[in-house]
């Protein structure tokens, strides 16, 4: 599920072999099978309702097959062999496959200005002040009797770009931190960061079911839960039971802070309308300080300054996609994210921000489109 920049270039280039066997192959038939139903419509008075009918199913279909992509994609960006980490993947987590290091996002330090409900007033104060790393064997575990401390649950961790700069800023919260893929999991509890006092890492698809987390996190137990690029990578159904489920798990008053893709993005099928810069070598991949959209993919294109084509993948309908690797991309707005957390009994709101970004390398300025939300149980 999952959790939302390009993919390092190094990496990219050591799984291309992988790459090559399965670019493109779900997402086209996903495509297509959206395609075939939408063709298949037997009056054109029904036609509009027939395909946005296709769109969803495509969309649930890739949702279904979200543990599968974001395994498959962990594992490329760890340089694994996809056919060793199949049965790993398809298990229980108890038997996690070997740690990998996986450095296909930015850690997304952001989070300490965007997520103030989580910090601590020292940061508040200066939230771009540099934060040390964490070292497990030299500090404290977290005081619980402390006002700063917060239990948080974490949707689609990946491999804890986010987890770990919310606790280098507070040393007082406890993170449960869940994906769907074991290697992002394995990754991260063996990142040296990684501390069981302040966190624990799990193995869940939270596409199961209306509870999936019953087992693992009690009612009304956590004071926040995050969802960062982890929302967008659902169906609409899906989307819908996960904020029950975001309920069922916070404590009253506890809040769900969000960020995802805005409708409005230039990568929802838009073209970034680039100038040609100083040059020099290289640029962002998703902007400065992590500012990226933790999604598996290159912003691709032509590299043409004038319209440098960054549309995720495959089209399946409306504002969903499906990226070469198989993954989920769903672009929403504001009006339908508010009401799905109102239908649930939420109060609060989510606004558009935007950043941007650019690429001296391809002499292009992007301006980036997301949703940022705060509701509140």
């Amino acid at each position: 599920m999952r959790a939302m920049a390009g993919a390092m270039a190094g990496a990219a280039a050591m799984a291309s072999p992988l790459r090559g066997r399965v670019r493109g192959a779900k997402a086209l038939a996903l495509a297509e099978r959206a395609r075939h139903r939408a063709s298949a419509s037997s009056s054109s008075s029904s036609s509009s309702s027939s395909s946005s009918s296709s769109a969803s199913d495509a969309a649930a279909a890739a949702t279904a097959d979200g543990a599968a992509s974001w395994e498959r994609f962990y594992c490329v960006h760890s340089g694994k062999d996809l056919s060793s980490s199949s049965s790993s993947s398809s298990s229980s987590s108890s038997s996690a496959p070997r740690a990998a290091s996986v450095r296909a996002f930015k850690d997304r330090h952001y989070l300490r200005r965007e997520f103030a409900d989580l910090m601590p007033a020292s940061v508040l104060a200066d939230p771009s002040a540099w934060v040390p790393p964490l070292t497990p064997s030299s500090l404290p575990p977290p005081e619980t009797s402390s006002e700063d401390h917060k239990v948080i649950l974490e949707l689609g961790c990946g491999v804890g770009n986010s987890a770990f700069p919310l606790m280098r800023a507070n040393l007082n919260l406890f993170v449960h931190a869940c994906d769907c893929s074991p290697t992002a999991i394995a990754s991260l509890v063996a990142n040296p960061e990684y501390d069981a006092r302040r966190c624990h890492a799990f193995v869940a698809d939270l596409s199961e079911g209306d509870a999936p987390l019953r087992g693992v996190i009690g009612d009304a137990s956590v004071d926040a839960v995050t969802g960062v690029f982890f929302f967008s990578a659902l169906d609409a159904a899906t989307f819908r039971r996960v904020v029950g489920e975001c309920r069922r798990a916070l404590k009253p008053g506890g809040v769900v802070l969000f960020r995802d893709y805005s409708v409005d993005d230039v990568k929802n099928g838009g073209r970034a309308r680039g100038t040609r810069g100083k040059g020099g070598k290289g640029g962002t991949r998703g902007g400065g300080e992590g500012e990226g959209d933790g999604e598996g993919e290159g912003e691709g294109g032509d590299g043409d300054a004038g319209g440098l084509d960054l549309t995720p993948g495959e089209n399946i309908g409306g504002d969903a996609w499906v990226r070469p690797d198989g993954t989920l991309a769903v672009f929403t707005d504001e009006t339908a994210v508010t009401e799905a957390f109102h239908s649930a009994g939420f109060t609060g709101e989510c606004w558009t921000v935007t950043h941007e970004v650019v690429n001296r390398k391809l002499g292009v300025t992007i301006v980036r489109s997301f949703l940022q939300g705060r509701f509140v149980k």
